[in-house]
Order: C-alpha cells, then sequence, then structure tokens
C-alpha cells in the first residue's frame, strides 16, 4: 500500500496573517464533508475551527486601526498596477507584432504563479509579490521582455508600490499590538496545535479507512499546504517551485 504523506509546512515560519489563512481554508475544505471523514477528524476540525475563530476576532481589531484607509487605497493602487500589467500582457499575447507576442508568451508563464495574487490574504499577496520581483530582478531575460511588451516602467511602479503595502500593513499590525485580551500572537500555538492535529488524523484516515471523500480531501489539503510552504522556503532552505494558476 503506497502511503500518503502531506508535505511539510513549517507553521513557526508563518505570519499569524498566514496561519490564519492556511487554517480558515482548510476548515472551508472540510467542512461540507466533515460527517463523512471519521469521528476523530471531526473533533478535532471542531477544535482547529473555535481556535482559528478565536485568533482570528484578536487579528480583526487591527482593522480598527487609523491605518486601515491607507493600506486600503495602498492595496487598490497594488491590484491596478499588477491588473494594468496584466492587460498589457494579454493584449502583445493577441497582437500581430512577431517580437512582441513571443516576449508576452515568455512573460505570461513567468507571471502565470502569481496571477491571482491579487485574491490572497493582503501578507500572502505582498509576500508572493516580492518573491516574483526577485526572480524577476535576477533574469535579464525576463526585463529584456517587459521592455519589449513596454511594461518594464509598471513593474518597478508596482514593486514600488508592493513595498510601501508591506511596510504600512507591518506598521498597522504593530500599532494594533496592545489591544483588550489575548493578543493572537498568544493565540496562534492553539490554532498550530489543532491545525496538525487535524492534518495527522486525515493523513491516517486516508491511509488507514480510505475513501473518496478522504482522498479528495488529503488531495486538498495537500495543495494549500504546498502554497503555503512556499511561504516558507526562503527560512527553511526548501526548494519549490510555483504552482501555476489559471487566468
Amino acid at each position: 500500500m503506497q502511503t500518503k504523506e502531506f508535505r511539510p509546512v513549517h507553521l513557526n515560519n508563518l505570519t499569524i496573517d498566514n496561519l490564519f489563512s492556511l487554517s480558515k481554508s482548510t476548515i472551508e475544505y472540510a467542512n461540507p464533508v466533515k460527517d463523512s471523514i471519521g469521528r476523530i477528524p471531526k473533533v478535532i476540525l471542531d477544535q482547529l475551527e473555535t481556535d482559528n475563530n478565536a485568533m482570528g476576532v484578536q487579528m480583526n481589531k487591527a482593522l480598527k486601526s487609523a491605518l486601515t484607509a491607507q493600506v486600503t487605497e495602498l492595496d487598490l493602487d497594488c491590484d491596478d498596477r499588477f491588473a494594468e500589467v496584466k492587460r498589457n500582457v494579454n493584449t502583445n499575447l493577441r497582437g500581430r507584432n512577431p517580437e512582441k507576442k513571443a516576449a508576452a508568451e515568455e512573460l505570461k508563464i513567468f507571471l502565470n504563479p502569481y496571477w491571482n495574487t491579487n485574491t490572497k490574504p493582503l501578507n500572502t499577496q505582498t509576500s508572493l509579490l516580492t518573491e516574483m520581483f526577485g526572480k524577476f530582478k535576477a533574469s535579464e531575460t525576463l526585463k529584456t521582455h517587459a521592455a519589449t511588451v513596454g511594461v518594464a516602467d509598471m513593474m518597478i511602479g508596482l514593486e514600488t508600490a508592493n513595498m510601501a503595502l508591506a511596510t504600512l500593513y507591518q506598521t498597522r499590525n504593530e500599532q494594533s499590538a496592545a489591544v483588550d485580551g489575548p493578543s493572537a500572537s498568544s493565540l496562534r500555538s492553539a490554532t498550530a496545535k489543532s491545525y496538525e492535529q487535524f492534518c495527522t488524523a486525515v493523513e491516517q484516515a486516508a491511509n488507514y479507512t480510505p475513501s473518496d471523500v478522504l482522498s479528495t480531501l488529503f488531495n486538498q489539503l495537500d495543495e494549500l499546504r504546498k502554497t503555503y510552504a512556499r511561504l516558507t522556503r526562503k527560512k527553511d532552505g526548501e526548494e519549490e517551485s510555483a504552482p501555476v494558476e489559471a487566468e
């Protein structure tokens, strides 16, 4: 029997925001099938939801910060700038100029793993774009392609806006640290523990009491772990390629 094993995700290296998002997505995948995954996974899932919601309540207090409006404005600016880059790449893909079309094709391949980054939680979004620009600036070929299709200056503007957003977002969260009740950081260990226990329970159930429901859930959670493992790669020294997302 081939044993199913989840790929590793070092939760200690995830920010609170990303841990919350990972747990929330896990709950959303599992809740619709919770009555079909076994008693123990179901009980742990309920505990994970309780722990993650408690952490989320404290995190949401940051949204009341005076900096929230500025963060929202910068986020919209980043989204608009990235949309402009993607729009120009797509326009050149459909164009008749063979040189621009070829350059746009290569840029589209590069951008695909980050294409829907604007739909991610803010901290995940800024982290992924920072990763994207690290790769972009390290490649003379990609920079040449960007110049060919006319998005070089747009990429510079997007990087600058993303850096400003990441800095302001961090500042806002630091200012919200002094809140009533337990801090989100003090609650993260309970969420992390429940998350790992739930994944272990699903892994064991998928191996020893297999079913189509468990197999599907296992694969969904494993892909989710793959996404968040990328965010800890620089700290962990892991080398894993980014998943390709459709337009």
